[in-house]
């Protein structure tokens, strides 16, 4: 009897050392598992907060990029205003007054039509007002260097005499630049200041033909409103002021020519 009873217990034993066995085979793998779950979590941690540190500096290269450009729009922005200051200015002086001896208005002047319908503007004949020669551009020069000098003549020095042949010389030199409306505008006040109204008719028929995604089309045509008012043609004027009022009628070139309609 104590024989089987010895031979059972030391059976019970094996089995449960065997079950051990497994369990503890088991658990192993699970904790393997575990182990395998925890570092692919630690490596996609890692690689999230690689991704995130490149969003980061991407983040500062933009916000100092847009921060520039806020610097270089207020900028823009601050000589716009002094531009248009400038303007006013020369739109308040009395321009001097057109010889008897001028040749009559360019047949090419009339109002811009649309676009199938619009063409070439026709060159201004010879004025009989004599203007500065047209000035060769600086060696070396750059066209924003150069439009920025034609301005400083206007803004700063108040030299419009030169500031003519200034912007005409720009005007030949960088016939593609995006500068052009702004420089044939310039050019165009400058002689209407002047009272040589035929060669200003021509810059502003060509802001207004030319560049028709100009900001400056309003007032160009606005101008030529002015111009033909001056030169006697009511008729022609009106149709100018009505055209700025119809294609641009939230602007001030639109506000002017309502006025001038009115008067």
């Amino acid at each position: 009897m104590g024989y089987l009873h010895y031979v059972k217990a030391a059976t019970l034993m094996a089995a449960v050392f065997s079950v051990s066995l497994v369990h503890a085979d088991e658990l192993e793998d699970r904790v393997l598992k575990l182990e395998r779950m925890v570092n692919a979590r630690n490596l996609s941690q890692i690689e999230m907060q690689q991704q995130i540190d490149a969003l980061t500096n991407d983040v500062r290269s933009l916000r100092g990029a847009l921060e520039e450009s806020n610097y270089k729009l207020q900028q823009a922005t601050e000589r716009q205003k002094s531009l248009y200051q400038e303007l006013d200015k020369l739109q308040q002086q009395p321009a001097q007054p057109q010889p008897a001896a001028a040749t009559a208005p360019s047949p090419g002047a009339q109002p811009p039509a649309d676009a199938a319908q619009q063409q070439p503007v026709e060159p201004a004949q010879q004025s009989t007002i004599p203007t500065q020669p047209t000035a060769a551009a600086p060696a070396g020069g750059s066209e924003s260097k150069d439009y920025d000098a034609a301005v400083a003549l206007v803004l700063k020095q108040k030299n419009y005499a030169q500031a003519i042949p200034a912007f005409d010389s720009f005007i030949a030199n960088y016939p593609n630049s995006s500068l052009q409306p702004g420089a044939h505008y310039w050019l165009g006040q400058l002689l209407l200041n002047q009272g040589d109204r035929e060669k200003a008719k021509t810059h502003f028929l060509t802001v207004a033909q030319k560049y028709k995604d100009s900001p400056k089309r309003p007032e160009a045509i606005y101008k030529l409103g002015v111009i033909s008012k001056a030169d006697g043609d009511t008729e022609k004027a009106n149709k100018f002021f009505q055209l700025v009022i119809k294609q641009y009628p939230n602007t001030s070139a639109a506000q002017l020519a309502q006025k001038a309609i009115g008067g």
